[in-house]
């Protein structure tokens, strides 16, 4: 969140960096603040990266109960996810990992956005990686009905834009848990990428 760059609606005027952006029409009237990467850090925000990254979070919670990611950093050719974990993943746990995900992702399901007060969503959500300067209306992105979460980053419009979701390593170290993955393109068959 460091390096974002805080732009205050209506009047998206400035640089080109600052008019790059485009407001989505669904956006209320009263979602004044948001925020857009500078154009170098593009690459952190890639949408099929960023919406794997929301799946991956979910399928964690769901199969460990460990809570979300703290630490994400994503990119477009790979990512990494931190997690507060007691232990290394058994390879196993990695396979049914990626199949789950993997599962969500050919499932096809819309990426769609919400948005609420900061105080209604304090009591759905973990806030704790938003900052305040979000402002008072907050952005919730939706996976079908697999995961919401409150979001300021790019997404697909579907999970079958995604592609082809593969951890390419995972490291326990000091109470953390790190997750790297990669995308196939969305081509991909439904049987996997071919080597």
């Amino acid at each position: 969140m460091a390096n974002c760059v805080k732009i205050t609606a209506p009047g998206l005027s400035g640089d080109r960096r600052r008019q790059r952006f485009s407001r989505r029409p669904q956006r209320p009237a009263a979602f004044e603040e948001f925020f857009v990467m500078p154009e170098q850090n593009e690459k952190q925000f890639d949408p099929r990266m960023h919406s794997a990254e929301h799946i991956a979070n979910q399928t964690m919670v769901r199969m460990f109960d460990c809570g979300r990611c703290f630490s994400a950093h994503i990119e477009k050719k790979k990512s990494k996810l931190d997690y507060r974990f007691e232990r290394g993943l058994e390879e196993a746990e990695i396979r049914e990992l990626e199949d789950r995900v993997n599962e969500v992702i050919r499932a096809d399901m819309p990426v769609t956005e919400e948005f609420m007060p900061r105080a209604e969503a304090g009591k759905r959500f973990n806030l704790g990686r938003l900052p305040e300067e979000a402002g008072e209306t907050l952005r919730i992105v939706k996976i079908g009905d697999y995961d919401a979460c409150p979001c300021i980053g790019p997404h697909v419009k579907s999970t079958a834009e995604i592609g082809w979701f593969r951890v390419v390593s995972a490291s326990f170290d000091d109470g953390v848990l790190r997750i790297r993955y990669k995308l196939a393109k969305p081509e991909i068959s439904a049987a996997g990428p071919s080597e």
